[in-house]
């Protein structure tokens, strides 16, 4: 998988919340993502959409 840009679906709207995540692993209470800087962030989430030609993936809130 390539770095992508994550983001979150709030309100009906798109919230980019990382950029060049290069790491996501299923979570007992989410999806653990971890970019290529080492920042890191746990969402309780679940994942609807990846587009690898725009290097994004969407999340859903649970």
């Amino acid at each position: 998988m390539c770095d992508v840009n994550v983001f979150i679906m709030k309100n009906g709207a798109e919230e980019k919340i990382m950029e060049n995540v290069d790491l996501i692993e299923e979570v007992a209470d989410g999806m653990h993502l971890v970019n290529i800087f080492g920042e890191e962030q746990t969402l309780k989430a679940k994942m609807v959409q990846y587009n690898n030609s725009e290097k994004r993936m969407v999340f859903q809130p649970l």
